[in-house]
């Protein structure tokens, strides 16, 4: 081997070695780029993050998605209220450490994770198998700085809380998209409602439209499909500082999801590998009694009571159809039917 080719091959080694990257890892020396089509993959090749455009819009976002998944089912979003117009966005770390998303030469980001890290340059962010995005610090211990579990969107995955920790303040709640082409913070919102006995509620605006029930020790009262041969391993946390649900999947090999969707329904939907579809395992609300405070305060909502019938009740014939699946004491039946005439 002459001496041009050997100086050729160590300066290629000593390049590829010095440059090289894992394929799940963003670094100060690797971005991606929306006009080049570039993604980064998690090591199992589960999950994949990248630049998407949601149902029939042009905009562009930062998502992560199931890698080998054919139908493309996004289950987070960096920037979901600040699209991007065109293809020039670029994903990488800037000089403060922080991962951030720029749209062509701007200087300033379209979104970033916009925390304090001590020593500039010195991270980089990696997709994990499980879906979270984590900004790491780049040394022997690799501190967690940043986790997209931390900062959910319309979807819980596995091992993701629903709750808050009065220690840092975060507080993991789902907030639906506003439709299904645009991805940006919706009506509805699923989060946990602190007090002696927690649970979970789904909220339009301010206004409460179902809750979970209370935790009983194995599940949420107002779940009992979790006690019929529940799939999932559920852990409730209720200490000084934390109060947060979580849950994880028996079967390792099954792609679960839940998802706070843009009609006002929070479900549960599971991969079905012979029909290479989602299939819907579970939904609140669904049925009247499902609804938050249907029947008022005063009232016990039985779906199996058709309608309600009363000596009292001689009023006009939509009443009746207006009680329907609820039940009252004889003390508060005057009173509800003036309120509902």
């Amino acid at each position: 081997m002459n001496s041009v080719n050997w100086i050729i091959r160590i300066l290629l080694i000593f390049f590829l070695s010095h440059f090289s990257f894992p394929a799940d890892t963003i670094t100060l020396d690797h971005f991606i780029q929306d006009n080049n089509g570039e993604v980064i993959v998690s090591g199992g090749n589960i999950f994949a993050l990248g630049f998407f455009s949601p149902g029939s819009s042009t905009n562009r976002y930062i998502g992560i998605w199931y890698h080998q998944i054919p139908v493309k089912t996004v289950v987070w979003v960096a920037n979901r209220d600040n699209p991007i117009n065109d293809t020039s966005g670029i994903l990488r770390i800037d000089g403060r450490g922080n991962l951030a998303l720029f749209q062509g030469n701007q200087t300033l980001p379209v979104w970033s994770t916009n925390i304090s890290i001590a020593g500039a340059g010195n991270s980089f962010a990696q997709i994990l198998d499980s879906g979270n995005l984590v900004l790491l610090q780049n040394d022997t211990g690799k501190e967690l700085l940043w986790q997209s579990f931390g900062h959910p969107t319309n979807t819980w995955l596995s091992h993701m809380k629903i709750g808050f920790n009065l220690r840092t303040g975060l507080n993991q709640s789902y907030t639906s998209w506003k439709s299904p082409d645009d991805p940006g913070v919706g009506n509805y919102t699923f989060r946990m409602n602190p007090g002696v006995s927690p649970q979970m509620v789904l909220y339009k605006g301010s206004v409460p439209v179902w809750r979970s029930g209370t935790w009983t020790g194995k599940i949420w009262s107002g779940i009992p499909e979790m006690a019929q041969t529940f799939i999932f391993n559920a852990s409730f946390v209720n200490i000084d500082n934390e109060v947060s649900f979580s849950s994880d999947s028996k079967d390792a090999s099954l792609i679960s999801r839940y998802v706070t969707n843009e009609t006002g329904v929070t479900q549960r939907i599971l991969w079905n590998n012979a029909s290479q579809s989602w299939i819907i395992s579970y939904s609140a609300p669904i049925e009247q009694c499902d609804f938050y405070g249907h029947c008022g305060p005063n009232g016990y909502c039985n779906p199996y009571l058709v309608f309600l019938t009363s000596s009292h009740h001689q009023r006009p014939g939509d009443l009746q159809l207006c009680l329907q699946f609820c039940r009252y004491d004889e003390s508060s039946l005057s009173n509800v039917a003036e309120e509902r005439i």
